[in-house]
């Protein structure tokens, strides 16, 4: 299955052609993206904004091929009818094309076609699902042949079979949006899930359930910026991803690929590595993708580490740069992998640390601060930021305990922080062996672990030397435990002012 991004990005493009804000900026440098629109096997093309034609012709690409055309729904950047239109005066125009979409789409396209141009179609009422997989297309000699659809039904045509799923996006003046499930004539399976927001309808899910797609198209539009319109941004695209994992919808050897990306991101570089970090690839516009259905997990390259590296460009497709081959669970992580993420107070270590296991279901996060001690208000405020933060799916295990979780088999942990670690067990009992014999402990659970863990610590040696003696005492401690993690870990991130820098 090959897949043609003819467009990647949102309804203003990007940058927006008004803008200066520093995304915007980066992008005039660097990568320009228009409307999304992605070309299956050269015969059918999902969604086509104005900028669409356009953009094939500027990737060389010729649509006289194309045989159907399927619309997600009614807003003026995925459907733009005025594409028929120029059909008609083309040489493509003594082939029929089938239009497929919410009956909003085929209302917006039937003021650009004469009735002489459309085959005989069945109304929404005739057609209370979609037609059915066996059913005979619609008859007519036109040039379009109407296809409306809604949700829960299968379209066969021409070697496809579409199942068209609930979208989260707009009413029923626009559609209602669907996503569209499609089976490509040699089997590979893709997803297109633009536009819409979180959280998927149940009805969706239950549809996309253990279809163990070979693609998933993705939108991620409004980055870290409070959501604007029906939309993902950063942290919602990570919620619905780890949904479709949890389904069996996204597997170890899904290609996730995000799209409808615009200014609301940070800049692509940065972007690039945050969806990197969730399993996602960034692909400029024109990129061409062959898809092998079914492949083998092993073949799968490398995205979560170094792919995650802090000079990855966005231009480059995250798969095309790196082939690093590792062990993966059935999530899709690798496994075993240990990272520590550093850094001072407020240095944004810890949401760092938790985009890196955002996307995936099933995560233990260890809190090592244990209970909040009665009438500790201020405390209790840092702890309800970290949990409201929090995915709600994880996990947690409030514990100074980290061996034992560390010894044994399970889900990925997300460990924060060693700083309270320590603070726990720094006046152990001499007799044991003291604060010294629990480092060594743990760095052999955390050097043997067979889990994917990522930790985070507090950097605290590079400020004012304490005045009192268990300062000094505790600094020097913490300093000696960072660094004998750090040498058995797999990558080691440093966070100042809320950028990660990459230390191995």
């Amino acid at each position: 299955m090959r897949l043609r991004l003819l467009g990647t990005g949102s309804a203003d493009g990007w940058p927006n052609p008004w803008c200066e804000c520093a995304s915007c900026r980066w992008a005039r440098e660097h990568e320009v993206r228009t409307q999304t629109a992605v070309l299956i096997d050269e015969l059918m093309l999902i969604d086509c904004g104005p900028d669409v034609p356009r953009a094939a012709t500027r990737f060389g690409v010729r649509l006289a091929g194309v045989r159907h055309l399927l619309f997600s729904h009614a807003h003026p950047d995925h459907t733009g009818p005025a594409a028929l239109l120029w059909r008609e005066w083309a040489t493509a125009a003594d082939q029929p094309l089938d239009v497929v979409g919410p009956p909003a789409c085929l209302d917006a396209c039937r003021a650009f076609v004469g009735p002489w141009d459309c085959a005989a179609e069945g109304s929404a009422a005739e057609n209370p699902a979609v037609q059915a997989a066996d059913s005979p297309a619609p008859s007519g000699s036109g040039a379009f042949r109407f296809h409306p659809v809604v949700a829960g039904g299968v379209l066969a045509l021409g070697g496809f079979e579409i199942r068209p799923v609930a979208a989260n996006h707009g009413g029923t003046a626009i559609g209602p949006a669907v996503l569209y499930d499609v089976t490509a004539p040699d089997g590979g399976r893709v997803l297109y899930a633009c536009d819409t927001a979180a959280p998927l309808p149940p009805r969706t899910l239950d549809a996309l359930t253990g279809r163990a797609f070979d693609a998933v198209l993705m939108e991620e539009n409004n980055g870290d910026r409070p959501g604007f319109g029906d939309h993902l941004g950063l942290a919602s695209f990570a919620d619905v991803l780890a949904q479709l994992r949890q389904h069996g919808a996204v597997v170890g050897t899904t290609r996730v690929l995000a799209v409808h990306l615009s200014h609301r991101n940070p800049p692509g570089d940065a972007l690039a590595r945050r969806l990197a970090l969730m399993g996602a690839e960034v692909h400029p516009d024109g990129a061409v993708l062959d898809i092998i259905p079914n492949a083998s997990p092993n073949a799968i390259p490398d995205t979560s580490s170094t792919a995650a590296s802090d000079t990855t460009s966005a231009s480059v497709p995250v798969t095309a740069r790196h082939g690093t081959r590792r062990t993966r669970s059935a999530s899709g992580l690798p496994r075993p992998y240990r990272v520590l993420v550093t850094g001072g107070a407020r240095s944004g270590k810890s949401a760092e640390a938790e985009r890196r296991l955002a996307a995936w279901p099933d995560v233990v996060y260890v809190a090592t601060a244990g209970p909040v001690a009665p009438g500790d208000t201020e405390w209790a405020a840092r702890v309800h930021a970290h949990t409201i933060r929090r995915p709600r799916h994880w996990t947690t295990v409030e514990t100074a305990e980290l061996t034992p979780l560390l010894s044994t088999d399970g889900p990925p942990l997300l460990v924060d922080c060693l700083t309270l670690w320590l603070t726990a067990h720094l006046d152990d009992d001499p007799v044991d062996g003291g604060w010294p014999a629990r480092v060594d402990t743990l760095v052999a659970a955390w050097r043997d672990t067979r889990r994917h863990v990522v930790a985070v610590t507090n950097e605290v040696g590079s400020g004012i030397v304490p005045t009192s003696a268990v300062g000094r005492r505790f600094r020097d401690a913490l300093g000696r435990l960072n660094a004998a993690i750090a040498a058995e870990s797999d990558e080691v991130w440093h966070v100042v002012a809320g950028i990660p820098t990459r230390l191995r």
